[in-house]
């Protein structure tokens, strides 16, 4: 028997398993400026260099740009944007942003009308009064993929859409006029990295899939302190070998602390699981890499989130169970989770449980 309910940020329950309505879409780190990149470079430096005051890095599989600070991540109005208007102008961000939806959001699968006369710059058909400045990720389509949008610049309407692609990865620029010298300067800044400022490499072997564990076994239990722990979120469709970071973060100070405390507090043993709700020969779309360093060494736990069975936070030694101590502080920014397996989800998203 199948049963289905709703729960926030538009996931269906089908037997236990969140899906989403509809998918649109070592230990050495180093920074860079936007203005220290050559605008053609396409070769990989082995590291992204330091932000310049003001600006901050943001990755997507081996591309690394800057964008200026003040431009927060938000989630962009998609294909079903009309159900969230419901007439306000600030259902959407009214001040330049980077989305945060990432190439799997969920959307609602409704029709919304169009968007009016063209050239549609955003795409999905929204109207111009829900567009504001910013900057969102796409992979490189592979040959006999969809179709590329080309790289370069289009105009209209007092509106400016850049493209350009870096190794595996496309940014996209919408902005007004008063914004197209940062614009400019964000699609000046893209380079192609093996690791980004995090420390976060473009391809890591989690993308394995299989519930793959550490490659060096570590008891987090014996980690008292840590400098900074970094999230690398990492798209497990993507072969091991080839980019396939989607966005990374850092935590540090008391944020650090309090995450280390939290896994070490889980209980060994894995879960929340409900086996037997999903296919027993997969593993969910997505993981995430947490990169604990201390003294200058770093050790990796690898999280599992998105599916029935396997789930929780294993340094290689003990596979530990999430809590919402452990799980909810991962998601931010450009870290966000539109799918997966119910029970997880609630542990991860606790408000999710209060709607």
């Amino acid at each position: 028997m199948v049963s289905m309910m709703w729960v926030p940020a538009a996931v269906l329950l089908v037997g236990g398993l969140a899906v989403a309505c509809a998918s649109a879409g070592g230990d050495v780190t180093g920074r860079r400026g936007p203005e220290a990149a050559a605008p053609g470079g396409h070769g990989a430096s082995e590291v992204s260099e330091a932000s310049e005051a003001g600006w901050r890095s943001e990755s997507f599989r081996d591309m690394v740009v800057e964008v200026p600070a003040s431009w927060e991540p938000a989630p962009a109005p998609g294909s079903d944007w009309c159900a969230a208007v419901e007439g306000r102008r600030q259902a959407f961000p009214v001040t330049p942003y980077v989305d945060s939806g990432g190439p799997y959001r969920a959307a609602m699968m409704i029709g919304c009308p169009g968007g009016g006369e063209g050239p549609d710059l955003h795409g999905g058909g929204v109207p111009r009064e829900y567009w504001s400045p910013h900057v969102w990720f796409a992979p490189t389509p592979a040959a006999g993929g969809a179709e590329e949008v080309p790289d370069g610049r289009v105009s209209a309407y007092g509106w400016t859409r850049l493209v350009r692609s870096v190794g595996s990865a496309k940014v996209f620029v919408l902005t007004d006029e008063a914004h197209l010298d940062d614009a400019e300067r964000i699609m000046a800044s893209a380079r192609r990295v093996t690791v980004d400022d995090h420390g976060c490499a473009a391809s890591s072997p989690i993308q394995a899939g299989g519930f793959v564990r550490p490659g060096v076994p570590f008891d987090v239990a014996r980690l008292d302190v840590v400098d900074t722990i970094a999230v690398c979120h990492y798209d497990l469709s993507s072969p091991v070998g080839s980019p396939g970071l989607l966005a990374s973060r850092e935590l540090g100070g008391a944020e650090a602390a309090a995450l280390l405390a939290a896994i070490r507090a889980a209980p060994a043993g894995g879960g929340p699981d409900t086996p037997g709700t999903c296919a027993t020969n997969m593993w969910g779309g997505t993981a995430i890499v947490l990169r604990l360093t201390v003294g200058g060494s770093t050790r990796e736990a690898y999280v599992y989130f998105d599916w029935c069975f396997g789930n929780g936070i294993d340094d290689g030694t003990t596979l530990r169970a999430l809590t919402t101590g452990n799980c909810a502080p991962l998601w931010s920014g450009r870290i966000t989770r539109s799918a997966g397996s119910a029970a997880p989800f609630q542990v991860c998203h606790p408000d999710s449980r209060r709607r």
